[in-house]
């Protein structure tokens, strides 16, 4: 195995080819800077040939850089390479297609050797300004092995310090991954790089081969975001080579951290089963499987969860059968009065607080929905809300009693800082963030939306042991 394999994180490059994804150079800069201490080698920063807004944006983010090598993205045009120069990186990343899909349809049939000068030419400019270049094959896996050697020669002689392949549709397997870094390794003494795509749901395992086969530099970004399926999940890859033996000083305990950074920047959110992050990821429930884990919890865990900042947690009750929720069908239901007392951090508090929706009142229920109403209270009102934590999104709506929704004062407290809503008003709150709120004064109503459909279940208490939930 290759001891001295390099990570480079493609987050802030390829995150922004998600759909819907663009992050602001703030997010970038603090993004960055946790990728840098998590222990990352090289980090991609995003392509700023695109737009002048771009290249202020890479430019400002590499201002900010400590530790890792930064990494710009550059079709092969010479214009482009200029502006990632000016953008003060260390690298950039030049790439072109040559397979005839590509040249059919990107290129407008034009001859490969029209391809070749364009990437030569770059690569050259590249050289001249004196930037680290790594050249990139996009599709090398559906692009024949003669075209391969020719590419990578061009590449080497006009000074590309690393060539990368893509497997831009993931389409490798095992074996096909193996056999082309094997291939290209055993001919080549130049240091090469792999950029796997998920499509089919292999990229991690296709990463590990590819390192077992000699290739120096892989490819991720955090939670795996990216085009499509995207690419290979940073916190799986850190995790695996620490459990494997590879020689890597990863901060693990800065996965909660990242993935949660990385989530509240972009609104993407894994699944309960996703490896390593997932809510479920460390849960026991069989009770076989809970009295094992007992006795030693090596019987249904690969690794501690400690390793990663996580906890166990055993549930040693099954649900209550529920009611067939199959086929659906549409029905209304009717909301409920309820009291404080099965609410956690809540006591009862001024007004009437109705369950518009949560598990009881619909068992398909997702997410509920609690109202509250105030009428005026003459004297100090007491805190009726005490201070805690959902592993999910939430929001507060303030409504007041005027036809315009004035009316209504409330207090809300987020991270240790208070804030003085007046009605109408709405306040979006992230999973994790501690927060609470109260009564002020005037009339209206309070409604509390909460992605889970179980209040308690939602909290996270002191075990910090969930990460995320949709």
């Amino acid at each position: 195995m290759n001891k001295s394999i390099k990570v480079l994180d493609s987050t802030l490059r390829e995150g922004e080819q998600q759909s819907g994804i663009r992050f602001s150079a703030e997010d970038k800069i603090y993004i960055m800077k946790l990728l840098e201490e998590f222990g990352v080698d090289i980090i991609e920063v995003g392509h700023p040939g695109i737009s002048l807004e771009d290249e202020n944006i890479c430019r400002e983010v590499v201002s900010n850089s400590r530790k890792a090598e930064i990494l710009m993205h550059s079709r092969a045009n010479l214009d482009e390479v200029r502006a990632a120069k000016r953008t003060g990186a260390h690298w950039v990343g030049i790439w072109a297609s040559f397979n005839n899909i590509s040249l059919e349809n990107k290129f407008g049939g034009k001859d490969i050797s029209c391809v070749f000068m364009k990437a030569k030419q770059a690569i050259e400019e590249a050289k001249r300004l004196n930037l680290k270049v790594r050249f990139t094959i996009e599709d090398a896996s559906r692009t024949n092995l003669p075209i391969i050697d020719d590419i990578v020669k061009v590449a080497l002689d006009a000074g590309a310090d690393c060539i990368s392949i893509a497997d831009t549709v993931g389409v490798f397997n095992n074996q096909t991954c193996r056999e082309f870094v094997t291939y290209l390794r055993k001919k080549y003494s130049c240091i090469f790089e792999v950029h796997l795509h998920n499509d089919l749901g292999l990229s991690l395992s296709n990463a590990l081969a590819a390192i077992d086969c000699g290739v120096d530099i892989v490819d991720t970004s955090v939670m795996g975001i990216g085009e499509r399926a995207g690419i290979v999940d940073l916190i799986q890859l850190a995790t695996a080579l620490t459990k494997f033996g590879y020689q890597k000083n990863f901060k693990l305990e800065l996965v909660e951290k990242l993935a949660r950074s990385v989530s509240l920047s972009t609104g993407y959110k894994p699944d309960d089963t996703r490896p390593i992050i997932g809510k479920n990821a460390f849960t026991h429930t069989s009770v076989y499987h809970v009295k094992a884990v007992q006795s030693n919890p090596e019987t249904y865990e690969p690794f501690d969860p400690k390793l990663v900042g996580r906890e166990r947690i055993l549930k040693d009750r099954r649900p209550t059968m529920p009611v067939g929720k199959l086929p659906f069908k549409p029905s209304i239901k009717k909301p409920f009065i309820k009291g404080a007392s099965e609410l956690k951090y809540h006591t009862d508090g001024p007004g009437t607080r109705w369950v518009h929706l949560d598990s009881r009142v619909d068992n398909k229920a997702s997410f509920y929905v609690i109202q509250r109403f105030f009428d005026e209270v003459k004297q100090n009102p007491e805190k009726h809300v005490d201070k805690h934590t959902h592993h999910c999104d939430s929001a507060f709506l303030f409504w007041g009693a005027n036809s315009d929704g004035t009316g209504l004062t409330c207090c809300v407290q987020m991270n240790g800082e208070e804030h003085i809503a007046h009605s109408p008003a709405t306040v979006f709150i992230p999973a994790f963030i501690e927060h609470s709120y109260h009564y002020v004064s005037g009339k209206g109503s309070f409604t509390n939306i909460v992605l889970s459909p179980d209040y308690n279940h939602s909290l996270l208490e002191s075990n910090r042991s969930l990460v995320f939930s949709n």
